[in-house]
């Protein structure tokens, strides 16, 4: 009984030992095995110095100087002939217009009419009996005048149509011209040729053989997309093969090695395969697809003889060509092949010599439409002149031999003003209309168009832009209006994408206004000097001038929130087990930066350490551990 109160008294002890141990290890430790759970983080001390900023942005390069096309009637546009980017010169139409007339023109016309028509009815309600004449004299220039009119509105044609006309009918003479120049040569070359005798037999042999040689070579094509697939089947299954089967290391290998010596030589010089005989007998199969098919690395054999055997009958069927040409006698084998060819060339010739017919008969055609639509406009100016000239000397007769009343006379002059501002009017706009087309001012590049084939114009109103490059190129981005203040006109910027042998170099030339954000914001302007295509993005930046600051920080440990800037001082407390490390918030505003510290201004001072890096999220309060 003692023995076992002894005994135990004896475990109870050595249990007590081994807690107290444990307590122990852990609280020597307890530190140690605490920090390895802390985020570790780098931390550099708070500086002062200079910094050089930076004011960086990037943009699209466009010309310093653009052109705007615009229309000052309104038409409807037949065809756009130019792209975004294509280089124009002066004179090179830009946009075609489907009629002939534009909207205000005639509205123009169809006011002075009306002008012209009220006139003549308060002449022929002033007239009496005693100016039958000049009331008959009037009517018949009225009708002559409508007659012109009617001539001329039969015979509208656009210009554009005419040019369509006449670059149909140069195209067919081209073509002609062409085709002509290739019935001659064949001409002369069966002019020096020798007609062979009665080879029709041959002949046939020959087309016969040359037919046969087609198929087989389709064959040999179709042979080896057949043995290029097998490879890659082949490939497939004897690696699920292998996979599936680990009983026969030996037969592995034999799979392992002849299946890579049987890739490389298949692949690179379709020799023929030559297996070992030892795995003829095995079958290469699918294992974990579980299809049913099996697939023999014979097949690979029998692929490979059949484009074999297309070789070798494509070599024959050549060989029988070229003997059956060399029993043609007399003469040149390719004689018929050449009168062939003529007689082709002479038929497709008159075809398009038709063609050509046809398209100067339809340009005639437009031509003389044109000249009826000249010679009937010119008509209508001569007839209005004459009627207008007719009806006020009858304004002004009756006038004189005071047949109308004062008021009428003076309704009568307030309606003459009112033609002759009309007649201004429609003056200008014939003078100055763009006609049929618009064709370049400026020489330069096409960067928008805004405008496309069945749309109608809007007069004054921009349907394109031209790069004028003669000024030069230049870039713009927006920056705020603090950054503004500390660059100048002249200074030089950096160009940090540009990859050329030729040099680039960009200077600020202007700091005006961000029309989008008035208040906050300038938009820096630069000219580029260099080799340099529109539309290309560059970045630049653009050094500040340089300053001293007394609270200087990498750049890396400025964090931002809802509440602003700041960044997570490392704060040390003392406690029994050693110095703890607490990452403390400190609000911060930034003043500048250049590409790696900023200044700031705030609570912090130069013992200060702020954390740049850490290897876990860091929040403030968290306690955090720094590097051995």
């Amino acid at each position: 009984m003692t023995e076992q109160k002894v005994k135990k008294r004896g475990w109870v002890k050595n249990a007590a030992i081994i807690f107290l141990a444990v307590m122990l290890v852990l609280t020597f430790f307890s530190n140690t095995i605490m920090n390895h759970s802390l985020p570790e983080v780098a931390a550099q001390y708070v500086q002062s110095g200079a910094i050089n900023a930076k004011i960086r942005g990037s943009g699209a390069v466009t010309a310093m100087e653009s052109f705007e096309v615009k229309s000052a009637q309104t038409r409807e546009v037949l065809s756009v002939p130019v792209k975004v980017g294509d280089v124009v010169k002066v004179g090179d139409t830009l946009i075609l217009f489907s009629d002939a007339e534009s909207t205000q023109l005639k509205e123009a016309e169809a006011a002075l009419d009306a002008l012209v028509l009220a006139y003549q009815k308060a002449l022929l309600n002033a007239n009496s009996v005693d100016y039958a004449k000049e009331n008959r004299d009037i009517k018949l220039a009225q009708q002559a005048l409508d007659k012109a009119k009617a001539d001329r509105d039969a015979n509208v044609i656009s210009a554009a149509d005419v040019a369509m006309a006449k670059a149909n009918a140069n195209r067919a003479k081209t073509e002609v011209a062409l085709q002509q120049a290739k019935v001659d040569d064949l001409t002369t070359q069966l002019s020096g040729m020798t007609q062979p005798g009665d080879n029709s037999s041959i002949y046939a042999q020959i087309s016969a053989k040359q037919t046969e040689l087609n198929k087989a070579q389709t064959g040999l094509k179709d042979a080896k997309d057949t043995y290029a697939s097998d490879i890659a089947t082949l490939e497939t299954y004897a690696k699920e093969w292998v996979v599936a089967d680990s009983k026969n290391p030996s037969d592995l290998t034999v799979v392992k090695i002849y299946t890579a010596n049987l890739f490389k030589s298949f692949s690179e010089s379709l020799a023929k395969p030559t297996p070992p005989a030892s795995y003829l007998p095995y079958e290469v199969k699918p294992g974990s697809i579980g299809e049913p098919s099996k697939y023999k690395v014979t097949t690979m054999v029998t692929a490979y003889d059949t484009i074999e055997d297309y070789n070798a009958k494509i070599t024959s069927l050549n060989s029988d060509i070229q003997a059956l040409q060399g029993q043609l006698g007399g003469g040149d084998w390719n004689y018929s092949a050449v009168k062939n060819q003529l007689k082709d060339a002479k038929t497709q010739l008159v075809a398009l010599q038709t063609a050509q017919t046809n398209c100067e008969a339809a340009l005639k055609i437009v031509e003389d439409k044109l000249a009826k639509y000249e010679a009937a406009q010119t008509a209508v100016e001569t007839n209005q002149i004459k009627l207008e000239d007719m009806m006020f000397a009858l304004a002004e007769k009756q006038k004189t031999d005071g047949k109308t009343a004062a008021s009428s006379n003076l309704d009568l002059a307030a309606q003459r003003k009112q033609i002759n501002d009309k007649k201004e009017d429609l003056a200008k706009l014939q003078k100055g209309g763009e006609g049929s087309s618009v064709v370049s001012k400026v020489n330069g590049k096409v960067s928008t168009i805004s405008v496309s084939a069945g749309k109608t114009t809007t007069a004054d109103t921009a349907l394109m832009i031209i790069e004028v490059p003669d000024m030069g190129y230049g870039i713009s981005f927006s920056v705020t209006t603090e950054q503004s203040k500390k660059v100048a006109i002249g200074d030089a910027a950096e160009i940090s994408n540009y990859y050329s042998d030729e040099a680039l170099t960009a200077t600020l030339i202007g700091i005006k206004s961000d029309p989008k954000n008035p208040g906050t914001n300038k938009i820096l302007n630069f000219k580029l000097q260099g080799e340099v295509e529109s539309g290309i993005s560059l970045s630049l930046s653009i050094g500040e001038r340089g300053g001293s600051y007394d609270t200087i920080v990498p750049s890396s440990a400025i964090r931002s929130d809802n509440n602003g800037k700041f960044v997570l001082a490392v704060i040390a407390k003392n406690s029994p087990l050693g110095n703890r490390y607490i990452a403390q918030r400190i609000d911060v505003k930034v003043i500048t930066s250049d590409d790696v510290n900023t200044a700031v201004s705030g609570g912090l001072t130069n013992s200060d350490m702020v954390i740049t890096t850490s290897t876990k999220p860091v929040e403030p309060g968290t306690q955090v551990r720094l590097p051995d």
